[in-house]
């Protein structure tokens, strides 16, 4: 996986809208530069990290590795460069906070790398577009977004990557337990932890925050099966309908059958708990939550099986 930065003053709106990046190969007067060229580098999989009038407002994740495409008409109105560009198509995924680059520019300029860096040593942008983030700045970058976002690294890895490192960590760890376990015994621990950590991932890109207090630190986010993953077969263990993105509290709560959910997403609380408590666990009888068509059907079950009325 590469890392990139991209300016964008002149085409964010345009070019976020569009779900893309574009850069001209040539000049009008023929000429070409690397942070054109270097476009030709950005892979399937690949992080982009975006300036925008100085700030971070994206990450992007490029969809599919960069081809050469006439410029975009979402650009036409900008009738800024050449026809003939570079072009990748890529998911943005928008910060809640925007990352300020000048507030953090002395350790960014320190771990840039001095080739076809982004930042000047001044602290200010290299004239051009795209420019090389090294893995270093890459991985400062994912601890400030972190800390104010509560973005794990995850969320911007593709789905091939991401997954084969889930499974390689769970398996060294499952071969480093301190107790022997038969290869029959391993087996089934494996699937099971790869199963739950493929569905937790697949939840968090739908939405990163407690579905009922809006925590939204993935490092203390559960994902929880609506209807249990014993009791549930192997279709409905990765359905992203059977589960819940939840806070400790809630999943607690939850999984244990002492809140469920009504079809329009209105909470109802198990009169086993008494006020005291539900206002330490922060829930209440006004809560409503968002519910799909396929989340109700198995909440259905959580309501009839699970929950303590």
């Amino acid at each position: 996986m590469n890392y990139f930065l991209v300016f964008q003053n002149k085409s964010y709106n345009e070019e976020r809208k569009g779900g893309f990046l574009w850069a001209p190969q040539r000049n009008h007067l023929g000429q070409t530069f690397h942070h054109w060229t270097d476009m030709r580098n950005i892979k399937k999989g690949d992080i982009i990290f975006s300036s925008y009038g100085g700030q971070m407002l994206s990450v992007l994740v490029a969809k599919e590795d960069c081809i050469e495409h006439e410029k975009p008409v979402d650009l036409d109105g900008l009738d800024l460069w050449e026809k003939d560009g570079f072009m990748v198509n890529a998911e943005y995924i928008d910060l809640s906070v925007p990352i300020v680059y000048k507030d953090y520019m002395n350790s960014i300029l320190a771990l840039q790398g001095e080739k076809y860096a982004p930042f000047n040593k001044v602290g200010r942008g290299n004239t051009g577009y795209v420019f090389r983030v090294s893995t270093e700045l890459a991985n400062f970058l994912f601890e400030i977004i972190e800390q104010r976002n509560g973005y794990s690294i995850d969320i911007f890895k593709s789905d091939e990557t991401s997954d084969k490192q889930i499974i390689e960590k769970i398996e060294e760890d499952v071969g480093n337990y301190s107790v022997v376990l038969d290869k029959t015994d391993q087996d089934t621990i494996i699937k099971a932890r790869i199963g739950q950590s493929l569905f937790k991932k697949a939840l968090l890109n739908l939405e990163s925050k407690c579905k009922i207090c809006g925590v939204n630190d993935t490092r203390f986010l559960i994902a929880s099966h609506i209807k249990p993953w014993s009791t549930s077969n192997n279709e409905e263990r990765l359905d992203v309908n059977n589960g819940l993105l939840l806070c400790p509290n809630h999943d607690s709560l939850f999984d244990r059958g002492f809140i469920s959910f009504e079809d329009d997403g209105y909470i109802l609380v198990s009169s086993i708990l008494d006020e005291k408590i539900r206002i330490f666990m922060n829930i209440n009888e006004n809560i409503r939550i968002d519910l799909s068509k396929d989340q109700r059907e198995f909440m259905k079950w959580h309501r009839e099986e699970k929950f303590k009325n």
